[in-house]
């Protein structure tokens, strides 16, 4: 029969023995094979079943004799079943730790032993609390522990079997970061609660298998035998963005260094952070040797399980609204919805007002009085191309816009904001940071120049830009001045009945696509309603021009809008034509001229004799504009009637007056014509031959040195066009020279540039 000797009898015991000499000792039960063992002191049974992961309270042990202290299996009847013997010998006045670790029946360094540690503390400081540390986990490898935001290394490279000497710690609440040693690998983190322990001394021990079961715990056991284990600490998850308008800076968490150089406009990734408990951010320049070099510390309480994006924003030295400040948004998200972009947006420009945000042309009014410092909630926004426009709130003027190319980012989630200032550098921008630390700096919206002009005879129009509605109330013969349009993206243009609702009333869409730089002029033309050629259409010209090429000109190009009229040419008087074979829906290309009144004859194009009609260009008010001439109404006398019509690049319209159409004016007289005169690039030649042979021509200084010649070949009767090109010429005053069998027609070129 098994012998027991209740605790009462160990009390008596050691009261009994105080007398003689003696030693402090506390008994730890580590050894997780098996979990319970009966302990024998000689050959009595000093701990029954000794449970795994408990302890004695520290008690008077006999010293100065050797004392043999058996292992045995939590079944033994006497001391004969012991496996496990070790003699032990305690110094009178001493205190000792006695830890009971390894394996019953392995060999080597994790077979079943004691571990005895002298010089233990029972207690400690009043003012703290002493801690030793024991690796007792057979199978883990030895391990490096920091106390978070407190001491790094606070324990370096111990290995199993070992124990730290004490340190002592204010009594506090510490997240112990319990590292493989020699690597920054945190394999746990574990909260040991301090704060009511002044004056104590604890044991903290690793127990169990990393492997295996039972499984790895780290616990603590107290003066008094009791013995607790410390639980994982509570985290919160975090990521830091550096919205700051200054060089790198340091970040840290109490005394530990988070983020080092850590850059403008950068983030952390999202890292575990201990919750439930007060922690201290502090922002230090770079090169900073601690926590006490911040210039600006903020507290910080984290949930658990909950995760936060904290925007460093501000600008640091200034006061009021606009000093350094830690923003700080909880709900934060690390992975986005089934589709689209999950994405919320901060304000982070200090001299900036509060704004609005319009996904232009997608969805107006995206965000809406967003001030200085706050967080919107999260937005989901389909996977898409977007440009994000800027705008003062309540106003509709574009303070700046941003290329947003969000068509990746499906399922993902995003931090977007505004960073900079408006009124000094670094100048304003807009960034996304992403979970993992990636940062994108949204490029400006690449814009081109865009000129609308309304020219179809149709109810007053509504004009749709994809679902924003881009000009209300569109009149007949009116255009638009130029504007920046996006650039580099498919867009759509509605054409929608005046009073409409949304782009859904639309009934006509067209697809576009402008390229970034370039200028652009847009005629909506045609009938509502018609099959066919002349049904409502947009017709787009590249390459058009808001100022004339050559200062002091205009610049004029024209474009046939009327459906029901033939192809056309413009002449002048005298026989020069501008605009050569211009059918409906066609732009010429531009002339230059010098400022002045010219007369238009609009005559068929393959008979320049016959004038269709004859306006009035009254570019003399104009010098250094270039001009949209525009064919508008229905030449066959159907209201809204024929006419020429002038679209400025500032969105002004006027009609060309018509006058009385001569009732002689030859298209071609004898002598020579060139156009435009001035010239930049090339000139047409117009002329009218006699009789057929063949023409020369030579381009002289005005000191008769020939600086071009060529041949135009054998011509035949009647009227004659060619063009030349005189870009090689530098600008001045030349003399064109056409030479026949007959004679030399002589003509005065200006080229200028």
């Amino acid at each position: 029969m098994r012998t027991f000797i209740p605790f009462l009898f160990l009390t008596l015991f050691t009261v009994a023995s105080s007398a003689a000499q003696t030693a402090r000792v506390q008994f730890i039960q580590n050894s997780p094979g098996p979990t319970s063992v009966d302990v024998y002191r000689g050959s009595t049974l000093f701990f029954n079943n000794f449970t795994f992961r408990t302890a004695s309270p520290y008690m008077d042990m006999p010293a100065g004799d050797t004392i043999n202290i058996g292992i045995a299996p939590k079944t033994s009847t006497s001391a004969s079943d012991v496996v496990a013997t070790f003699p032990v010998v305690f110094d009178s006045g001493k205190t000792y730790i006695v830890m009971i670790a390894g394996v019953i029946g392995a060999t080597g360094p994790t077979a079943i032993n004691l571990y005895v540690k002298d010089n233990a503390h029972e207690t400690g400081p009043a003012n703290g609390v002493d801690v030793t540390v024991f690796h007792g986990s057979p199978d883990f490898p030895a391990v490096d522990v920091d106390a978070l935001w407190v001491t790094n290394n606070l324990v370096s490279n111990l290995s199993f079997g070992r124990y730290t000497e004490y340190v002592t710690l204010p009594p506090d609440l510490y997240d112990l970061a319990v590292q493989s040693a020699g690597t920054n690998n945190t394999g746990v983190t574990l909260r040991a609660d301090l704060s009511s322990l002044a004056g104590g001394a604890i044991t903290v021990f690793a127990s169990g298998y990393y492997l295996a079961s039972p499984s790895l715990g780290v616990f603590v056991a107290f003066a008094d035998g009791t013995v607790v284990k410390l639980l994982i600490t509570p985290m919160a998850r975090v990521q830091v963005i550096h919205n700051v308008p200054e060089s790198p800076v340091d970040i840290y968490i109490d005394s530990l260094r988070l983020a080092d150089n850590f850059a403008f406009r950068r983030a952390t990734p999202f890292l575990d952070l201990p919750a439930d408990r007060e922690l201290r951010l502090g922002i230090a320049g770079p090169e900073s040797t601690g926590p006490s070099a911040s210039v600006a510390s903020f507290p910080l309480s984290l949930q658990t399980g909950k995760r936060y994006v904290l925007m460093a924003a501000g600008i640091a030295g200034a006061t009021g609204s606009s000093a350094l400040n830690l923003f700080v948004k909880s709900d934060a998200r690390e992975t986005g919805s089934a589709s689209g972009l999950d994405m919320m947006v901060f304000h982070g420009v200090p001299d900036a007002p509060a704004v609005d945000v319009d996904a232009v042309f997608d969805a107006d009014n995206v965000i809406s009085g967003l001030s200085y410092g706050t967080f919107t909630d999260y937005l989901n926004l389909p996977a898409a191309k977007y440009d994000l426009a800027l705008q003062p709130a309540g106003t509709s003027q574009t303070a700046a816009s941003f290329r947003a190319d969000l068509s990746t980012l499906s399922g993902k989630v995003a931090t977007v904001f505004a960073s900079g200032l408006l009124s000094q550098s670094p100048g304003l921008a807009l960034l996304a940071a992403f979970p993992d630390g990636t940062v994108t700096e949204f490029n400006r919206t690449p814009v081109a120049r865009l000129q609308l002009v309304h020219n179809s005879p149709a109810p007053v129009l509504d004009i749709y830009a994809g679902n924003t509605r881009l000009l209300d109330g569109f009149s007949f013969r009116t255009a638009t001045p130029f504007a920046d349009i996006p650039a580099d993206r498919n867009l759509t243009f509605r054409a929608a009945a005046d009073s409409s609702t949304s782009s859904a009333s639309a009934f006509a869409s067209f697809p576009v696509s402008f390229n970034t730089g370039e200028t652009y002029v847009v005629v909506a033309s045609g009938i509502v309603g018609a099959p066919g050629p002349k049904a409502f259409k947009l017709f787009i010209k590249s390459g058009a021009r808001e100022q004339s090429s050559i200062p002091g000109n205009v610049d004029a190009q024209f474009f046939h809008g009327s459906t029901d009229a033939p192809e056309v040419d413009i002449r002048l008087p005298g026989g020069a034509v501008l605009f050569d074979n211009i059918q409906y829906g066609e732009f010429s290309g531009y002339q230059s001229a010098s400022a002045a009144d010219y007369k238009y004859y609009l005559t068929p194009f393959n008979n320049n004799d016959n004038i269709l009609g004859a306006y009035i260009a009254e570019w003399s008010q104009h010098p250094g504009e270039a001009v949209t001439v525009f064919a508008s109404g229905y030449y066959s006398g159907v209201s809204p009637a024929f006419a020429l019509w002038a679209a400025f690049g500032s969105g002004v319209t006027v009609p060309l007056p018509p006058v009385a159409v001569p009732t002689s004016e030859p298209a071609a007289q004898e002598g020579i014509s060139v156009w435009p005169n001035p010239a930049t690039e090339v000139v047409s030649v117009k002329m009218y031959v006699k009789e057929s042979e063949e023409l020369t021509y030579r381009i002289v200084d005005a000191g008769g040195k020939t600086l071009q010649a060529g041949s135009f070949g054998q011509v035949n009767a009647g009227a004659f066009s060619e063009t030349l090109s005189v870009s090689s010429l530098i600008p001045g005053v030349y003399c064109l020279q056409v030479s026949s069998g007959t004679g030399i027609l002589v003509q005065k070129l200006v080229i200028q540039r």
